[in-house]
């Protein structure tokens, strides 16, 4: 796959090694990506070190992460599993799925979410994505990939304001037969 820089992107689980490159696109995703649609007072607490030392500890457990890499450097990832809204059970989720901006656009995100989705479709009929409501590029990528809003949403406090998301369904059964 080309990003429109004659690179390739190669997809590969992603190992210990790789937690300071996901820290790095997780954070710089939530600090840049977010920035306007949450409030800086939010934003501006968010630490990187905090979130390497998450994806770090997450990475040696059983957390299931697909990295992108281009010219092997990690510009992306996404990050799935089960889903643990109580009316969603039987669903997989996508939890977390950041590209690095010099590489959005490019069809990276599709990828990844291919990826996550093919994934869960063996074990999950469904799948769920919560998207922050405001981020109306994130919420149109979805849904060109075929998330439908099932209407729900969640809000959640945080400083100098809330956080709002939508959620979006992915039905997996085609996926799994193929």
């Amino acid at each position: 796959m080309g990003t429109g820089h004659d690179s390739r992107v190669v997809l590969r689980p992603a190992t210990d090694a790789d937690a300071d490159a996901v820290a790095v696109a997780h954070h710089r995703g939530w600090t840049e990506a977010y920035r306007g649609l949450l409030p800086d007072a939010y934003l501006d607490s968010l630490s990187l070190p905090a979130c390497r030392a998450r994806w770090r500890a997450g990475l040696q457990g059983t957390l299931r992460v697909v990295v992108a890499e281009v010219d092997e450097t990690v510009v992306g990832f996404v990050s799935y599993g089960p889903c643990a809204d109580p009316d969603a059970t039987a669903a997989g989720e996508v939890w977390d799925l950041w590209v690095l901006p010099g590489h959005r656009s490019a069809g990276v995100g599709g990828a990844l979410l291919a990826a996550a989705l093919d994934a869960l479709a063996t074990t999950h009929p469904v799948a769920v994505v919560w998207a922050l409501a405001g981020n109306a590029r994130g919420r149109a990528f979805y849904e060109r990939a075929g998330g439908v809003r099932d209407g729900l949403s969640r809000r959640q406090p945080v400083p100098g304001g809330e956080m709002v998301d939508v959620r979006y369904l992915f039905d997996l059964r085609d996926r799994a037969r193929r």
